[in-house]
């Protein structure tokens, strides 16, 4: 086993603990939030899929199999900021006579703590599985070319993260293109596509925020 397998390894097992970690703390509280613990889950697919074509190279049909499973389940992991909605703010302060009071129950806390934990944890494995896809492109290391990716990577996912949250497909339901692109069309509209922007958008700060900081 080489030093990148084992690195590679060693890292995976470090993201499986803190995705374990969280999820019994969101167990053992009793969080009524249990879809992070599935949705995380998701995010592991495209990072441990890209891993893995990448040490099976020889094979043109896996690469591509390996390449198609990983950009399909990609979005999952972005899609995951979009769960920040369900956040209530009364379960943290309230407004009375016109003053803020702080509601100090530490479990709402331990609730915040731990949604913004996971949430973070997918954001990473999606960077991860985005850098694996580069490698399997042979665009890692090309500034032009990672660019071109990471903008088309951008729109591809806004429109993932908007067929997923607002028109309620899953990655799995790739298959169904014809009722898919239906339904886009009978129900698009210019708020829509400032939506697809603004997601593109946050996709592609978060993804050049974690490139610099790997640089760094």
């Amino acid at each position: 086993m080489n030093r990148e397998t084992t690195s590679t390894l060693k890292k995976l097992m470090i993201y499986i603990l803190i995705y374990i970690a969280l999820s019994s703390v969101i167990i053992y509280f009793n969080i009524n939030k249990r879809y992070l613990i599935f949705n995380a889950g998701l995010s592991f697919i495209p990072y441990i899929v890209s891993g893995f074509t990448l040490s099976k190279k020889d094979s043109a049909l896996f690469v591509l199999l390996g390449l198609f499973v990983s950009v399909i389940f990609y979005p999952n992991a972005i899609y995951m900021f979009t769960d920040f909605i369900h956040i209530k703010t009364s379960d943290y302060y309230k407004i009375i006579g016109g003053e803020v009071v702080y509601v100090m129950e530490a479990i709402n806390w331990i609730k915040l703590g731990a949604e913004v934990c996971i949430i973070t944890l997918s954001m990473v494995l999606s960077f991860e599985s985005f850098i694996n896809i580069l490698k399997i492109m042979r665009c890692r290391g090309h500034k032009i070319a990672e660019l071109i990716l990471l903008i088309v990577a951008s729109a591809g996912t806004s429109l993932a993260v908007y067929i997923g949250r607002f028109l309620r497909f899953n990655s799995w339901d790739i298959f169904k293109i014809h009722t898919i692109v239906s339904d886009i069309l009978n129900n698009i509209s210019t708020n829509d596509y400032y939506l697809l922007g603004a997601f593109a958008v946050i996709h592609f700060i978060i993804m050049l925020t974690l490139f610099n900081m790997k640089q760094n």
